[in-house]
């Protein structure tokens, strides 16, 4: 990629550019920049990441008002490894009851699965992109497959049938074997 000069106001808007989509991104750059090489690509940047960066404080404005939100998401984030972090902000915004429950579960997994990576990502149907569900999946060893089984078991007993009432449509716990 192309260095760019990009003063340090303006960092965190190319920054989420780049994490929406870096190769896009850098296709873009690279694309101005055949096309005419003498074009003034740090300019192009500069206005470009000044408009990222408004959209960004208007979208996250609601968020960072409300009272514990990005406590809760901090948190979120430090229990597990999230994936498609906008998406999975955006859509834990629209149902934020799911919020105390992705809390609520990392005590009771740890019960069973003391060490296993926890991973949260936002799934969307490719054939109906309308519908999305939360996944929280718990990264167990492929070489124990019976005895994760069996902790999945005893957590949806003893936790997760009782937890999933009105929230199970929009987040899944489920085991991924590495």
């Amino acid at each position: 990629m192309k260095t760019l000069r990009i003063p340090q106001q303006y960092q965190s808007g190319i920054n989420l550019i780049i994490k929406i989509d870096e190769i896009l991104f850098n296709k873009l750059v690279n694309a101005i920049t055949e096309v005419n090489p003498f074009v003034n690509i740090d300019s192009i940047v500069l206005e470009l990441s000044a408009q990222i960066e408004e959209i960004s404080i208007q979208l996250h404005k609601p968020l960072l008002e409300e009272t514990g939100w990005t406590h809760k998401l901090s948190k979120i984030s430090f229990f597990y490894r999230v994936e498609n972090v906008i998406d999975v902000h955006r859509f834990l915004q629209k149902h934020s009851n799911l919020i105390d429950v992705l809390l609520e579960a990392h005590p009771q997994i740890r019960k069973y699965f003391p060490s296993e990576k926890l991973r949260l990502k936002l799934y969307v149907d490719p054939e109906s992109p309308q519908w999305e569900k939360l996944v929280l999946s718990i990264c167990a060893s492929s070489e124990s497959v019976d005895q994760a089984l069996n902790q999945l078991d005893e957590l949806d007993e003893n936790w997760w049938i009782d937890a999933s009432l009105g929230v199970a449509v929009n987040l899944c716990i489920h085991l991924d074997f590495e």
